[in-house]
């Protein structure tokens, strides 16, 4: 994102935008545009302005778009890796100052900190892994340091998508920057638009996982993957798979077992090898999350092996004889729903509590009509904050699950769906002690649970909750509950192919064409495009 070495023949001279941010030189590019050295005029300081493609060119082809929808494509990308990176706030992510769209030439740019250093990738070409690789422990320390942003990264439910050494820089006081969240993928779609086509692989092969090379739904344990191929070529010179006479990256990734590391290199320990064995597995739930990684990699920073590099002012070990540690900020770690309670909804010191005085009927659906307006206009969290508050007010009233249903569904439309998942939770346990399993509030609250759940990338847990949901037939004259009823069918079989289960997605198939058969007849629509999937995944199961 910030390199050193200048480019040449700058496509546009050195000018003012925005009335303040002066270009001076190009300093690099990515696919999503260039990246200037620039003074801000008005505070007197070096910034780094990134200024968005103005065209398509160079950009893939890619069928059924349109140069105009793909620019769009590229557009919304660009804006969202400045909303992603702007509010994530960790000492291994650049900062972001301020975006807009340079009224001369109509490009939208972002401002950003000015950071001096290295690519990691640098390192791993210059260094000769035959006579000297690099220290285990400064491997570790790098390691530990791209965990402990990833861990505040996957709390905001973002996953970078393409952790690689190329998007990794080393300041010269040892700090490891995690560069371009331009493929950085919001857990979910929700009310936004797919950013990439569905089936489409985002990414750089040598450090994709088995579900992002197979174009299926990705989650925090993807970056925990890309992480220990990171890790492994630090140790050795070169990632755990490379396409060769087997077979493709692709291919190795999902079919081929993780390599021992200490077949190249015997002195790493077995623990630290372990490790990376875990990381590399190939279900994702089985993966250890950010966390674990870096509680895991901090004894090897510490350990005997304590060689400097040619260069100590770009060491990663540096800062933590600071010493360099996970933030305390930051939103909490979404809790087990086992161990949810109402406390952990709205935390509000007891006094406080005592103090309001209760919520009315009218004040409840007034707060829920502005609540809506609000989330409707896109101002999540000033709708969030109303509700919660209401909720304080309502106490152990029908009122509260109502409410907390409100939120839930705002958390739900906000993309947190770490959130939202523990709220429809919530809700639906308690709308089924009050009024039974069969109560339709309950049974809403349980397809959102499914929908958060799969939104996550949880897909064991998903598939359950959508079967929970499905356990029980909607209404056939209730035209929205059928819609979610075989929504939640059609995600069951889409999960199962998506996993390789080919027969459990067959059987999930035909379940969906009776159910479509009882509750919208014989002639439905629909019905064809079943049959056609049905046939396509009959091939996976002779």
């Amino acid at each position: 994102m910030l390199h050193d070495a200048p480019l040449q023949d700058a496509a546009e001279p050195s000018r003012v935008i925005a009335g303040r941010y002066r270009l001076d030189r190009p300093i690099g590019a990515s696919g999503m545009g260039e990246v200037w050295h620039a003074y801000d005029e008005r505070l007197d300081r070096r910034v780094a302005v990134k200024m968005m493609l103005t065209d398509v060119r160079g950009v893939p082809g890619v069928p059924g778009f349109g140069a105009a929808e793909a620019l769009q494509n590229r557009r919304d990308r660009f804006l969202r890796e400045v909303r992603t990176t702007a509010t994530i706030e960790h000492l291994g992510i650049p900062a972001v100052y301020d975006t807009g769209v340079d009224d001369v030439s109509g490009r939208l740019y972002v401002v950003m900190q000015l950071l001096r250093g290295r690519e990691v990738q640098t390192f791993i070409e210059e260094n000769d892994y035959a006579t000297e690789p690099l220290p285990i422990s400064w491997a570790a320390a790098a390691g530990a340091q791209i965990a402990s942003t990833l861990e505040t990264v996957h709390r905001h439910d973002v996953v970078h998508r393409d952790i690689k050494p190329a998007n990794l820089m080393l300041t010269p006081d040892g700090v490891v920057k995690v560069l371009d969240f331009g493929v950085a993928a919001l857990l979910g779609s929700g009310i936004h638009p797919r950013l990439t086509q569905e089936g489409m692989t985002v990414g750089t092969p040598p450090y994709m996982s088995p579900e992002q090379s197979l174009a299926n739904a990705v989650g925090p344990a993807s970056d925990i993957y890309a992480l220990a191929c990171v890790l492994y070529e630090l140790l050795t010179g070169k990632p755990p798979f490379t396409t060769d006479a087997d077979g493709s990256c692709t291919w190795h990734h999902v079919r081929t077992p993780p390599p021992l590391i200490r077949t190249l290199r015997p002195d790493v320990p077995e623990e630290l090898e372990r490790l990376l064995l875990g990381m590399l597995d190939k279900e994702p739930e089985r993966r250890l999350d950010a966390s674990q990684v870096y509680d895991a990699l901090l004894p090897w920073v510490h350990g005997q092996d304590t060689a400097r590099t040619t260069q100590p002012e770009f060491d990663p070990r540096q800062p933590f004889s600071r010493p360099f540690s996970r933030p305390s900020s930051g939103p909490p770690k979404r809790p087990s729903p086992r161990a949810y309670t109402p406390t952990e909804v709205v935390p509000v010191p007891s006094d406080a509590a005592e103090a309001v005085a209760p919520l009315t009927d009218q004040e409840a659906d007034d707060v829920s009509d502005v609540a809506a307006r609000l989330a409707h206009e896109g101002n999540f969290a000033q709708a969030a904050d109303l509700l919660q508050d209401a909720i304080v007010r309502a106490g152990d009233t029908v009122l509260r699950n109502d409410l907390l249903f409100s939120l839930a569904q705002v958390k739900f439309l906000a993309e947190i769906y770490s959130e939202a998942v523990d709220h429809f939770a919530e809700a639906e346990a308690a709308y089924t002690e009050r009024y039974g399993a069969e109560d339709s509030q309950a049974q809403l609250c349980r397809y959102y649970v499914a929908q958060c759940r799969m939104s996550l990338g949880e897909s064991t847990a998903a598939i359950e909750a959508f079967r929970s949901y499905a356990a029980r037939e909607p209404d056939p004259t209730d035209a929205e509950a059928v819609d979610r009823y075989l929504d939640a069918l059609m995600s069951l079989t889409r999960m199962h192919a998506a996993r390789e289960r080919f027969s459990d997605a067959v059987a999930a198939a035909g379940d969906l064409r009776e159910a479509t058969r009882r509750l919208r007849g014989p002639n439905a629509p629909e019905l064809a495009d079943i049959e056609g999937f049905l046939a396509r995944l009959s091939r996976f199961t002779r």
